[in-house]
């Protein structure tokens, strides 16, 4: 049946119930249909989903018709293990069945938040929002990739509605008093100090370490589309100052223009990606290649930066998030600030979240006026190269 294919890839395997009635049954049928046809047409195979299997799972979704009322947690489970083998090989999935690989995925969320929690289904839904978004528009069909009209396209509204149906549940009909299970402790923390206090006590670190972020070198770099702003960087650096920082921590690379600012200022630089091109990961080695304080890891950062810090528990320690973006950034932070060796975190592209992450502790944003009027002409070169798409929010908590 189409969910046969062992799951493979950075999910690893997930051991999911098998489920039962109907539905499982309409799967076998489907097979056993098509091992007598023809099942070259339809969508094309990708490394870990067979061009079979898509077609056995349309097939499967023409007779059926979708799930029965009350059977949507049977119905995700049958759609488990096709999604999580499209799911350890996204891209190729979405190159060659762009259409199945989001109806299976959207079907099958529920199950795979239920065995594997949000890290998993969250990312899954960032991921598919950045390629339906532009970031991998769907490639136009080709003779061993083609939709029928009549295929995939036509069970659109099903998809839609098993999406939906999974956000509803999942950050809508939620009751007020569920636990939390981001591991960002009992709830949130109130900033003690009032803002304007803050500012004061900010002003004079920002002026005790202006002249040495000037004279850095941090002029010299090439600056970069989609990375941070001189005045951010500046921010980072003041606060590294002012707690001993010597090692950095970075999630989220791109193409390592911050990675190789944050080199000029700590003994110790280890950058993770997923980088999933390999052109934007030779772009970061390239650039990266005299720095000989700073390491690549090619992986995820909510799994690689706790086992780094664990490998540096006598160290002080700062750590900048650019990936994962938004509510995941946010509860990669509050996991990693309980470390007693992080002396802060520093989040980029913040400012939605400005008043949740007030609610958690955040400090400060780079984004607050009185700070760009003070510091806001350290970004000229970024501001002469309207070319040239770069900066964010940075907010900051401990």
């Amino acid at each position: 049946h189409f969910g046969s294919s062992a799951p493979r890839g950075p999910a690893g395997p997930m051991p999911l119930e098998p489920a039962r009635g109907a539905a499982r049954l309409a799967l076998h049928a489907a097979c056993w249909w098509l091992a007598a046809a023809d099942a070259g047409w339809g969508c094309g195979g990708s490394g870990t989903v067979a061009a079979e299997e898509w077609a056995a799972a349309l097939h499967f979704l023409n007779e059926s018709g979708g799930p029965s009322a009350g059977a949507f947690d049977a119905w995700s489970r049958d759609w488990a293990p096709l999604a999580q083998a499209a799911a350890s090989d996204l891209q190729g999935s979405l190159e060659a069945c762009p259409e199945g690989t989001v109806a299976a995925l959207a079907h099958a969320l529920p199950a795979l938040d239920a065995a594997r929690g949000d890290a998993l289904s969250l990312e899954l839904v960032k991921h598919l929002h950045h390629y339906l978004s532009g970031g991998g528009a769907a490639p136009a069909p080709t003779p061993t990739s083609a939709v029928w009209p009549w295929g995939w396209q036509r069970h659109w509204l099903a998809a839609v509605a098993s999406l939906l149906r999974f956000v509803y549940a999942k950050w809508v009909n939620v009751p007020q008093d569920t636990p939390r299970s981001d591991g960002g402790g009992p709830g949130p923390v109130a900033v003690a100090v009032a803002p304007g206090v803050l500012t004061r006590h900010h002003g004079l670190l920002f002026r005790a370490h202006l002249d040495e972020f000037v004279r850095s070198g941090v002029y010299d770099l090439d600056i970069a589309e989609n990375s941070v702003l001189f005045s951010e960087a500046f921010a980072f650096a003041a606060f590294c100052r002012l707690h001993g920082v010597g090692a950095v921590l970075e999630s989220g690379v791109y193409r390592g223009f911050s990675t190789e600012v944050w080199s000029l200022f700590a003994e110790e630089v280890v950058a993770v990606d997923l980088f999933p091109g390999a052109e934007v990961l030779e772009a970061a080695r390239q650039r990266l290649r005299r720095r000989a304080n700073v390491r690549l890891v090619r992986g995820d950062g909510k799994a690689e930066l706790p086992r780094l810090l664990e490998e540096r528990s006598g160290a002080r320690v700062a750590v900048f998030i650019d990936g994962p973006k938004g509510e995941l950034a946010i509860r990669l932070a509050l996991k990693l600030r309980g470390y007693p060796q992080v002396a802060f975190v520093a989040m980029h592209d913040m400012a939605p979240y400005r008043g949740a992450l007030r609610a958690h502790g955040a400090y400060f944003f780079t984004d607050e006026p009185w700070f760009q009027r003070e510091y806001g002409h350290l970004d000229e070169p970024f501001k002469r190269r309207t070319d040239l798409q770069a900066g964010g929010t940075m907010a900051f908590i401990s």
